[in-house]
């Protein structure tokens, strides 16, 4: 109901000068399987080589600042969804940052987290009789 209200107020607008566009970016997404966790976190509009990841035992930062090239046509929408980035991801004790592995592909970084071998669950089996 709300974005049916917000998309036809919109466009029956007729003056669109006064309006102004804020972008918040979201946060991350993660995957937990059962040996390893994937942290996925959108990085559009940045180089790789422009984005800092230091990992810890038991967070990982990320941090990456909008280049010089976007800063003179920041008024174009797609510029405008680029923002700086300064997350602080706490991974707990469970998983191992410092054997962290990052990729990226289509504008998400992907980090790869291990699973600590003492924190693996272990199989009993068990004896009857």
């Amino acid at each position: 109901m709300f974005t049916h209200d917000f998309v036809r107020d919109f466009f029956e607008t007729p003056n669109y000068s006064n309006r102004s566009t804020t972008f918040v970016p979201s946060k991350f997404a993660v995957d937990v399987k059962e040996d390893t966790a994937s942290i996925a976190l959108s990085v559009i509009g940045h180089d790789a080589e422009n984005i800092d990841i230091n990992c810890f035992e038991d967070k990982i930062e990320i941090k990456a600042k909008v280049g010089d090239k976007y800063d003179n046509e920041k008024s174009h929408p797609i510029n405008q969804l680029i923002s700086n980035i300064d997350e602080t991801i706490r991974i707990g004790k469970s998983f191992d940052g410092k054997k962290a592995s990052a990729e990226i592909k289509n504008g998400i970084l992907l980090i790869t987290v291990q699973r600590k071998e003492e924190s693996k669950p272990k199989k009993l089996t068990l004896k009857v009789g």
